[in-house]
């Protein structure tokens, strides 16, 4: 019997598949799509801004220094006063123009150049009550007149208490329980004693003429 031999059918192994550069091209052209696109959008959503804000407390008066200023950002109404980041070392070496609580956001009109009380003036504190004060208050910078009642026709002195003296707000403390409050005026030479003394009397009342921030 003679026994043939079959040939057995091999299989040539399968080539990997060629991969397509067109199709990998246009994915990675998709996913850089991707990121901009996502880049746009937080930018679009991302309206803060780079502010300075009080970092320590800095009572009115007192030099601003360096470490009592901080940079944050902040998504701030356009109506709201700040001061960008990159002014923050301007601002160091200013004036309190009024009393800086830490956490505020800093504007201009919060500092000054100038020292109070400056040459020729007087820093007069009058402890006024409700029915001495405009109604709506008055803020650091007003500008007053203070009226002054006549106490002593005989005194040469009191003579000049009759004329309407003018004045700027320099601070204005909180109330007290019975509403009175400390007034800072700052006047001109040879008022001050004047004044002080028609407060202790209660005969002192301020006219409120133009607010610090009018033109």
């Amino acid at each position: 019997m003679v026994r043939t031999r079959t040939h057995e059918t091999v299989k040539a192994p399968a080539l990997p598949r060629q991969r397509r550069p067109a199709m990998f091209l246009l994915v990675v052209v998709f996913i850089g799509l991707g990121v901009l696109a996502g880049q746009y959008a937080y930018s679009r959503l991302d309206k803060r801004s780079s502010v300075v804000m009080v970092a320590r407390d800095v009572a009115i008066g007192q030099v601003i220094g360096q470490d009592d200023l901080t940079a944050v950002r902040i998504a701030a109404d356009p109506m709201v006063a700040t001061v960008p980041a990159e002014r923050l070392s301007e601002m160091a070496g200013r004036v309190a123009a009024v009393d800086l609580t830490s956490g505020t956001l800093l504007s201009d009109g919060h500092t000054t150049d100038a020292m109070t009380p400056g040459p020729g003036q007087q820093l007069v504190p009058l402890a006024l009550k409700p029915g001495q004060l405009p109604a709506r208050g008055l803020r650091a910078g007003d500008h007053v007149l203070v009226a002054a009642e006549l106490t002593d026709p005989g005194r040469q002195a009191a003579a000049t208490a009759t004329k309407d003296i003018p004045a700027t707000v320099d601070r204005v403390s909180e109330a007290d329980p019975d509403g009175t409050r400390v007034v800072d005026l700052l006047v001109g030479p040879g008022v001050g004693g004047l004044i002080a003394r028609e407060a202790m009397r209660g005969h002192i009342a301020l006219i409120l003429t133009s607010r610090g921030d009018a033109p």
